[in-house]
């Protein structure tokens, strides 16, 4: 898979591959997908669909992804106000069971995302202790501990409602959101160096590399063993 864009800061992520076979997963960023050639299938927990060749998928929303001898490009945005969602449904693209499917290559509209990705702040809620929050995952590496006590010294909330405030927003738990922000690192640390994957999930602040492999098969759909194995992660490695 090649890699076009991976922006931690602005919460932007590009790729390009012909080959998927993922797992059900779920990970707080919204995914489009659009087949430039050929089609795949989505599987969520309640539909399954072929012949896709273009599809938006909600943040947190479970679902599968099989393609193979076709040529998609993947658009994953971090979104946490309702910039994106009021431009979804302006579009008519409502989701059901969490995602929006047509069978049609919608070029134009797949650009327009990419566009209002660029060019509107997706990852700033209306709370500012929220993004606090968000600021605070970007730019530290601290154990989970060490940020509840920094965010709750600048925020004067308790842990619980500090999680629960930003799961409002975020979708999913300070905690949780902590370790989506790990593997983030640990890919961008692949990319950008010389280091395996033992090293940099380390160094991005997984414990262990069971820690590592639960937390990536469960955002990504795919063991890390597999992506070193096959051709369905390379995005992982830098493109030559």
């Amino acid at each position: 898979m090649q890699v076009n864009r991976f922006d931690i800061q602005e919460g932007i992520y590009q790729f390009e591959t012909e080959h998927l076979d993922t797992a059900l997963h779920a990970h707080p960023a919204v995914e489009i997908l659009m087949a430039e050639e050929g089609s795949f299938s989505l599987q969520t927990p309640h539909t399954y669909n072929t012949q896709v060749r273009f599809a938006i998928i909600d943040s947190q929303a479970l679902h599968q992804i099989k393609a193979d001898h076709s040529r998609i490009k993947i658009l994953l945005l971090e979104s946490y106000n309702t910039l994106l969602p009021d431009l979804l449904k302006q579009l008519g693209m409502l989701f059901t069971d969490g995602v929006y499917i047509a069978t049609t290559t919608q070029m134009e509209v797949y650009q327009q995302l990419l566009d209002f990705g660029n060019e509107q702040s997706l990852q700033i809620t209306p709370d500012q202790r929220v993004n606090t929050c968000l600021q605070a995952f970007r730019n530290q590496d601290l154990e989970y501990h060490q940020m509840i006590a920094s965010l709750q010294a600048v925020t004067f909330l308790s842990e619980s409602r500090l999680s629960h405030l930003f799961k409002e927003y975020v979708g999913v738990s300070l905690k949780k959101y902590l370790v989506w922000t790990k593997l983030k690192k640990t890919i961008a640390y692949l990319l950008q160096a010389e280091a395996n994957l033992t090293q940099s999930s380390l160094q991005a602040g997984f414990y262990d590399q069971a820690h590592f492999t639960r937390a990536f098969k469960k955002h990504l759909g795919i063991t890390p063993s597999k992506a070193y194995n096959s051709r369905t992660l390379q995005f992982l490695f830098p493109s030559e």
